[in-house]
């Protein structure tokens, strides 16, 4: 439906002068856009540009800072038309499952969903029936979340947010990291889904240029800014491009651009022949997952060796396993003619790594960082400033090498990456993803200086990715699968092999041959729009509280470590807090000057002895003794019996007692007292009897002098 007819219906979204900021970080610049209803729509544009903040303002999921946000005909800033229009708006985050419950069946995740928009029992059946069998799902009703492939997650992922028919379906990257044919798949099911809903208006947010060809208007987005909008073919017209990543990078700022080159992949030398890298029957097990399935392989020495597969089908456990990082449960490999061994380092010294999450000192600037890899490497100290300033120019760091990484842009801490990897001239070079979520002008230009390396250096390259046209530039490739290689040669002979247009064509025809056959079973009839009822949210729900509750409670049946730490620990933690902390404070060592020396000073200083929260020690004969002990830590409390106290006792006279207390620790100190007050209540209420004293008779006040040793 990309006709104009779509232009009578009012925008699904209006924003005008809309801003957000994280922090210092401005995340959305003066945003003003209006959003056809009833198309598909998608925002363009690599990580970090705001693409995800502005769905999350449109979807009602964070407050908004500045400017105004319409959608569905209300203003998102009152709280009344916001919790009236949330239920009408389905959100899928960005990630793989992030909004599946991975111990639940594929059933349960749906009926939560279900019961959360209010549905009666027959309405949930119904509808679940219908989205399982429309996406495939049905002969994995009962199969925890957490044990489906990445595209299958995102099938469930799209029957939880579509189980309320929806008017605007929200889709945060939806398809990063699955593979190809689970992609196509899923822009298929979505096809399918609107020719039976006309009226859903569909929001996607993706870094694949390819798939975006597809949308019927795109937003291209930089930098938090709206750089261009229309439809694909617009916007190639409009920049005089063949395809939609050329349009993107013409839409660029000036300053932004300039620096972009084509990329030149020379030939190969016929004489590279040299092994660098060899592995038979490369397996790793976790128990009784297996997470790489007898992999060979066979690297030449400065070839661009690539390896393409999904998140999750074994690229990065190889490559560990080949680096030395992670031991294989079978199987050999070997570096340059020499078995991988996690103990050699010398033979490691020989790789450079780049992992998905750059290895970077967030505290150090640039050049620090280049020092330090260049030190952990051993690079002579003479040597280092020179290697140093060489990987700034030949990586273009030279204008930012006294900034931290942290405030550096994506593409500048790629190449700060690779630079850390290369510093120690390594001959293999391992990038494990190393482009994902970066501009195609920083992706180019990353390129480039690998092909570089691999052409002038003789460098030999493996790298990972999920990009079709990165996997086109590589001298050959892998197509890896659930943990196995599926086909191994270039890129241009395994189109050929399979009689395909592109190569990712190829690879969903291996996909398709890997994967296990499924019955095929026929989509049940969509629901009616009046069989479908969605329950407005209110303050406080009976029926969302106990789906939360039952949603809870199957979680615990499924995990039993889950279970027992919510049922039991409570249970133990009372016992531990009843009978395991004490306030008493046992083994005080005290001494007494006794400046009387009668019966009952004795008695006195023998009835705190006899308590079980005293020691006794050697009398104290002087005040300085006393200060001397008390600051040595030998003793927590003095005391100090007045002369004439036993015949005070006896005349009734009013008794003061001097008491010394270690203040070191204020609540020790306050608890010690207490016990010496306790003890001089006891006395004056009857157990001082036994050493002839009398109640009406004894009086006693406890003086303290805290010293803090």
């Amino acid at each position: 439906m990309r006709g104009s007819q779509q232009d009578t219906y009012p925008p699904v979204a209006l924003l005008e002068h809309v801003g957000q900021r994280f922090g210092a970080t401005v995340a959305l610049r003066d945003i003003t856009l209006s959003i056809p209803a009833r198309r598909m729509v998608g925002l363009i544009g690599p990580d970090g540009v705001g693409k995800s903040s502005l769905l999350s303002l449109i979807s009602g999921a964070r407050t908004i800072e500045q400017g105004n946000v319409m959608v569905l005909g209300g203003d998102m800033r009152d709280p009344r038309h916001r919790r009236d229009v949330c239920p009408k708006i389905a959100w899928m985050p960005q990630g793989l499952g992030k909004n599946l419950y991975h111990t639940l069946s594929v059933y349960e995740n749906v009926d939560f969903f279900a019961r959360l928009f209010g549905h009666n029992k027959a309405e949930r059946e119904n509808r679940i029936d219908e989205l399982l069998h429309s996406t495939g799902l049905a002969p994995f009703r009962d199969r925890p979340a957490g044990k489906l492939s990445g595209g299958m997650k995102q099938k469930l992922g799209l029957c939880c947010a579509l189980i309320h028919d929806p008017q605007l379906l929200i889709l945060d990257e939806p398809t990063t990291g699955v593979d190809p044919l689970s992609r196509a798949q899923f822009w298929e099911l979505i096809d399918s889904i609107r020719q039976r809903q006309p009226e859903m208006s569909v929001l996607v947010a993706t870094a694949y240029m390819e798939e975006a060809e597809r949308f019927d208007w795109l937003v291209a987005m930089n930098a938090g800014e709206v750089l261009a909008t229309g439809s694909a073919e617009e916007l190639k017209a409009q920049t005089r491009s063949q395809t939609l990543e050329q349009a993107f990078i013409a839409l660029l700022p000036e300053a932004q651009r300039e620096a972009h080159k084509e990329v030149i992949i020379p030939p190969r030398s016929a004489q590279d022949d040299d092994i660098a890298i060899e592995a038979r029957d490369l397996t790793m097990r976790f128990g009784r997952f297996v997470a790489v399935d007898r992999v060979n392989l066979r690297i030449a020495r400065g070839e661009i060796f690539g390896f393409l597969g999904s998140n999750g089908c074994g690229k990065s456990t190889t490559m560990k396993m080949l680096t030395g990082l992670l031991p294989a449960s079978e199987g050999e490999a070997w570096l340059f003619g020499q078995p991988v061994d996690p103990k050699d380092i010398e033979t490691r010294r020989r790789v450079g790594y780049m992992s998905q999450a750059f290895s970077l000192y967030s505290e150090l600037t640039v050049r620090q960082n280049l020092e330090l890899h260049a030190r952990l490497f051993h690079i002579p100290d003479g040597e280092i400033p020179a290697r140093v300033a060489e990987m700034s120019q030949r990586f273009m760091l030279t204008e930012v090498e006294d900034t931290l990484p942290a405030a550096l842009p994506l593409g500048i801490r790629q190449r700060l990456s690779l630079a850390v990897a290369v510093i120690h001239r390594p001959e293999m070079l391992i990038l494990d993803e190393p482009t994902s979520g970066v501009d195609p002008v920083a992706r180019d230009m990353f390129w480039q200086l690998m092909v570089d390396l691999a052409r002038q250096d003789r460098v030999t390259i493996f790298i990972s990715t999920h990009f079709m046209n990165e996997a086109e530039r590589c001298d050959r490739i892998s197509l890896m699968h659930a943990g196995k290689v599926l086909a191994s040669d270039s890129p241009q002979a395994l189109v050929a092999q399979r009689g395909a247009a592109t190569l990712e064509e190829a690879f969903i025809g291996w996909l398709q041959d890997a994967q296990q056959p499924v019955a095929e079973t026929a989509p049940a009839p969509p629901a009616s729009a009046s069989s479908v009822t969605t329950t407005a949210q209110q303050a406080f729900s009976p029926g969302r509280l106990f789906s939360y509750s039952r949603r809870e409670a199957l979680e615990l049946r499924r995990d039993p470590v889950r279970s027992t730490l919510a049922l039991l620990g409570t249970v133990i933690l009372m016992f531990i807090m009843g009978y395991g902390i004490s306030m008493d404070v046992e083994d005080l060592r005290f001494a007494v000057l006794d400046r009387d020396q009668t019966l009952s000073s004795q008695g006195w200083s023998q009835n705190i002895a006899g308590s079980r929260y005293f020691i006794e020690q050697p009398p104290l004969q002087s005040y300085d003794e006393l200060d001397r002990r008390m600051r040595s830590g030998e003793l927590a409390v003095a005391v100090e019996i007045p002369p004439n106290f036993g015949r005070d006792i006896a005349r009734g006279t009013p008794v003061k007692i001097g008491v010394w207390v270690d203040g070191a620790m204020p609540n020790r100190a306050e608890t010690v007292r207490g016990y010496v007050s306790g003890h001089a209540s006891g006395m004056a209420t009857g157990d001082g009897r036994a050493a002839g004293l009398s109640r009406p008779r004894y009086v006693a006040d406890i003086h303290r002098d805290a010293l803090s040793l």
